[in-house]
């Protein structure tokens, strides 16, 4: 199932697909909601009991996708179903701690992050294997000769080998194309609704680099209520 167009789903393969299903998309957001939970605990704004409670329960085993879209037809609020879901599987007094003094996108847009890194590391393990096999046939070839072409017309010899070698470097530029876009793109924000972190208190500046060096992103160094 997903949460985008079903054209997506048509085309692609099932690791890269599986990213983006709707029940890896909760997963994600549960994981961002219990590194909240756990970084709260550190500075002691909640208990480590109800950190500790709120991780155990931060799974798709017990918070369901079926239970977060019954909750959602009656919220009518997707992030917010979640937070309800996950409320109600915790035990004790644990769950009243649940997305405390965060703001929707804190969670939304810092999962996006989890599934962006998740994707361009398939992605970059298929541009080093595109990488090797054009270089493999670049070598294999390299004395095979055929028809140079320039401006769509025959022009002097080259070999298939040289062809293959320009594709390989190509493909190779592309890949370190990605891993420099990558600490750009893979970044995460716990700021609160209009960046301030106000409701975190005094402890603002410490939970926001808690949570993404916990979840291995990077840090929004100044945002509203969104990643920019």
């Amino acid at each position: 199932m997903s949460l985008l167009c079903p054209i997506d789903f048509r085309y692609g393969r099932p690791k890269m697909k599986g990213i983006f299903e709707e029940e890896s998309r909760l997963q994600r957001l549960l994981e961002v909601e219990a590194a909240l939970a756990r970084a709260e605990a550190k500075v002691g704004l909640i208990p480590e009991p109800a950190a500790a409670e709120i991780t155990k329960k931060a799974t798709t085993k017990q918070v369901t996708v079926k239970r977060v879209q019954e909750i959602e037809e009656e919220t009518r609020h997707d992030l917010m179903a979640v937070v309800l879901a996950l409320t109600e599987a915790c035990d004790g007094e644990a769950g009243k701690y649940v997305h405390l003094g965060a703001t929707s996108n804190d969670i939304l847009d810092t999962a996006t992050a989890l599934q962006l890194r998740d994707a361009i590391h398939i992605v970059g393990e298929d541009l080093g294997e595109l990488t090797t096999v054009f270089a493999g046939l670049a070598s294999k070839h390299k004395r095979t000769v055929m028809l140079g072409r320039t401006h769509g017309q025959a022009a002097v010899p080259i070999t298939f080998g040289l062809k293959m070698a320009v594709f390989a470097s190509e493909v190779a530029r592309h890949s370190d194309r990605l891993l420099e876009a990558s600490p750009r793109i893979v970044v995460g924000k716990m700021s609160g609704a209009v960046g301030t972190g106000a409701a975190f208190g005094p402890y603002a500046l410490d939970i926001q680099p808690a949570v993404m060096r916990d979840l291995g992103l990077g840090v929004e160094e100044a945002a509203t209520q969104v990643v920019g």
